[in-house]
């Protein structure tokens, strides 16, 4: 058992240093699927270069773009992992955004100042290219956690782009949903009569907190089930997404050290991030995907704001055994939702 699990250690120290690839899609005779596309490039985005996965078995199916969470980590192998079956339905784009996933220099200079409409704008390079790529005039927007933040934003800015939008773990009022977080939070302290963690929150305080982070701790979260429901946590999802041939040494330094580049975004205009005080009307199919028992970003407040969307088409979905992560606790469900109910909507190749 030591010598397989060395060796296993070892192969995968090994592939950590290799150039990253993604598997093409083949057929029963070994090659590749002629309507298919598998690459990893990088391309220009407002002067910063990024990478970006692009993968589907049939080229003229709907483009879909997963928006990742973070904004400093990439959950592009993750999802790869966990939600790869989407391949199937559509041209599916896994972007890593500013300094996160194979973007993460650990030598470069910590930017000045992040803006969310920056990551909005990448965005907007992102699908302006594979739209010319691919010749469609929409693509779907799946974002997840921090990236349903631009997504939304970029929902209402370039609707005429916009097949429909799913925001899975909606960021709508940031202080909102951290002072429901952290009333939570405490409750959940004392049921569980785990004195460390309360006198932890107690020390704290409720948010604001002049001077500190605004968010509740995500250990905490994390141990109270309000970031996974299932017995999971993203030490399993980096093992899972480290087993993939997208991944090496660079995703594996970045999902410790890439918080440090979005720091001032994260502690700064994303912690103060409201929808509230935006207009609310869409020209363009909003779904939003909530787990039941998401407590890091409240799905009661996300419910709050679906309340005052108006839109051509809408709903609010509950995942009955997700907290915040549905992608990863959840994902035949949530891939067979979006097949069912959004791959409708998506206008194919030409049209």
């Amino acid at each position: 058992m030591t010598v397989a699990i060395g060796l296993a250690l070892l192969g995968m120290a090994t592939r950590m240093v290799w150039p990253v690839s993604t598997p093409a899609f083949r057929g029963p005779d070994g090659r590749p699927l002629p309507q298919s596309v598998a690459t990893m490039e990088r391309i220009s985005v407002n002067g910063v270069p990024q990478s970006v996965t692009i993968r589907g078995r049939d080229r003229r199916n709907p483009i879909l773009i997963w928006i990742h969470g973070g904004p400093g980590s990439s959950e592009t192998t993750a999802l790869r992992h966990y939600d790869s079956g989407l391949e199937n339905h559509f041209v599916v784009v896994y972007w890593d955004q500013r300094y996160a996933g194979q973007n993460y220099d650990p030598h470069a200079a910590k930017p000045t100042a992040l803006t969310i409409q920056q990551y909005v704008d990448d965005l907007s390079v992102v699908i302006d290219t594979v739209l010319t790529r691919f010749g469609q005039r929409k693509v779907v927007l799946v974002g997840h956690s921090w990236g349903t933040v631009p997504g939304v934003l970029y929902a209402q800015q370039h609707p005429e782009k916009v097949a429909a939008y799913v925001g899975v773990g909606q960021v709508a009022d940031v202080p909102k949903s951290e002072r429901r977080s952290y009333a939570w939070a405490l409750a959940e302290a004392r049921a569980r009569h785990d004195k460390r963690g309360e006198a932890q929150l107690v020390a704290l305080g409720p948010p604001p907190r002049p001077g500190q982070p605004i968010f509740t701790p995500r250990d905490l979260m994390m141990t109270y089930g309000g970031s996974f429901h299932r017995d999971m946590g993203y030490g399993d999802l980096i093992l899972a997404g480290l087993r993939h041939s997208e991944a090496n040494w660079r995703d594996f330094l970045a999902f410790q050290g890439s918080g440090e580049f979005s720091n001032r975004l994260t502690q700064g205009e994303f912690s103060r991030f409201v929808m509230d005080d935006r207009p609310q009307v869409f020209s363009t199919p909003i779904f939003l995907l909530s787990g039941r028992y998401d407590r890091q970003s409240e799905a009661s407040v996300a419910h709050d704001f679906y309340e005052q969307v108006r839109a051509p088409r809408k709903a609010f979905v509950w995942f009955e055994q997700s907290a915040h992560n549905p992608p990863f606790e959840q994902p035949a469900a949530l891939d067979a939702w979006i097949v069912r109910n959004v791959r409708p909507l998506a206008s194919p190749a030409g049209a």
